[in-house]
């Protein structure tokens, strides 16, 4: 009997190491375990080009709109939309009849003018004869002087008359202004025009189609990089895979707000300048009123380090733990704290100062993520420049993206993901 209560007690402290044995394996496999399993790129000497990337639509670098200066009815229209004119050419003409008659109306008012005009000066003459005879007073010479005086009023009024009435009859006629292309017309036989010089009515367009420009919208954060006769590649939705080249003509001096509604629901409020870029290449095809996008070359560096722009992320100073949101309140403008708070995207308890955040790379070594601060320069469409802290050649990690803007902390255990076994899933995916 003993001897069986003996056998149990050992068969139990061996079952009890052997629990401890496979907890003890586990417990180590798990803190062995990889928290993440990571791509990775080496740091290295690339030149960089920065860019502000903004949309707009394409306009012609010259262009008029022709409107009637005088109310009217369309009676001839010698183009269609489309059509080549040179300087000079008739495009529209007006009813003249009723501007005719004001001409003929006018012109007879100013012969009225011109013999009233005669037979003052004739009466002037012949009473001041008489007053140096003595045969008519001084009161007679002034009263025929100020009828000549007024009749000399009436002739210049009769005569700012008729060339008004000739000036309107001429308006009846419309000329291209320049040489180009019809690129509107609004108007059509039949039709009225307003002709009115502080409301435009406009007929038509004529544009020189030869030299073409983007007016574009460039945000407030990135127009204090753009000078003009910086360079420019544009890129229009209509002739895609072409990169055309561009050149920062002129930029406004005065911002344009534009309201529209974000993720949340809320009024968002942009500031934007325009910024127009003139096409140096030409173009077949393009029409004015076409999207297109520009990215305007604001700054250049030549043999720099650099890593991927998707590597560098920011974090509390330290110890590379993550932040929630590492927006200062110093950064947002009393409109825009409103904004953000009433549409509930902004946190305000978890803001972070800017004297508590750095910028780092996560660097790859012996199966572990450490956080290294770094200094960054100017950044291009994939890449970033790296003025310190890094050294060419250095393994830095490059994603998954997830881990590197939230999850990933300093000596995390990571993996290097199988670059192989991944393409052969993403041929299998295709």
């Amino acid at each position: 009997m003993k001897k069986r209560k003996k056998r149990i007690l050992w068969i139990s402290i061996i079952l009890l190491a052997a629990a401890c044995v496979v907890g003890w394996i586990m417990m180590k496999q798990k803190e062995e375990k990889p928290s993440a399993t990571v791509t990775v790129e080496t740091a290295s000497i690339r030149s960089l080009t920065a860019t502000v990337s903004a949309e707009g639509t394409i306009e012609p670098v010259t262009q008029v709109k022709i409107s009637a200066e005088i109310p009217g009815r369309i009676t001839k229209l010698s183009i269609k939309e489309g059509d080549v004119v040179q300087k000079g050419d008739f495009l529209v003409e007006l009813d003249p009849e009723t501007y005719m008659s004001a001409l003929d109306a006018a012109r007879s008012s100013l012969k009225s003018a011109q013999a009233n005009k005669l037979k003052a000066d004739a009466d002037y003459k012949r009473i001041s004869e008489l007053v140096t005879r003595g045969m008519a007073s001084q009161a007679d010479m002034d009263a025929a002087l100020a009828s000549s005086q007024l009749a000399e009023a009436d002739l210049e009024r009769s005569e700012a008359q008729e060339r008004q009435s000739r000036d309107n009859l001429s308006k009846t006629r419309l000329s291209a202004p320049m040489s180009g292309t019809i690129s509107v017309l609004n108007k059509e036989v039949g039709e009225l025009t307003l002709g009115s010089q502080f409301q435009e009515d406009v007929i038509l367009v004529v544009a020189d189609l030869s030299k073409m420009e983007v007016k574009s919208d460039v945000d407030e954060n990135d127009i204090t990089s753009v000078d003009l006769g910086d360079t420019a590649r544009v890129e229009i939705d209509a002739i895609p895979d072409t990169t055309f080249r561009g050149i920062v003509t002129e930029i406004a001096q005065s911002a344009s707000n534009l309201t529209g509604s974000g993720d949340f629901g809320a009024d968002v409020t942009g500031t934007n300048f325009a910024v127009r870029v003139v096409l140096i290449d030409s173009v077949p095809g393009v029409r004015p009123g076409m999207s297109a996008t520009v990215d305007i070359e604001t700054d250049y560096r030549y043999d720099v380090l650099s890593v991927p722009i998707q590597s560098v992320a920011v974090r509390k100073k330290g110890d590379g733990e993550s932040v929630t949101q590492t927006r200062d309140t110093e950064e947002l403008s009393s409109r825009q704290m409103q904004q953000q708070v009433s549409a509930g995207v902004l946190d305000t308890t978890k803001l972070v100062k800017k004297d508590e955040l750095e910028t780092g790379v996560f660097l790859f070594s012996e199966g572990e993520a450490q956080w290294l601060p770094v200094r960054t320069g100017i950044a291009a469409d994939r890449y970033i420049e790296i003025t310190e802290g890094l050294q060419e050649g250095d393994s830095v990690i490059t994603g998954p993206y997830r881990s590197l803007a939230r999850d990933m902390k300093n000596k995390d255990k990571v993996a290097l993901q199988d670059e192989k076994k991944d393409d052969d899933k993403k041929k299998d995916q295709g």
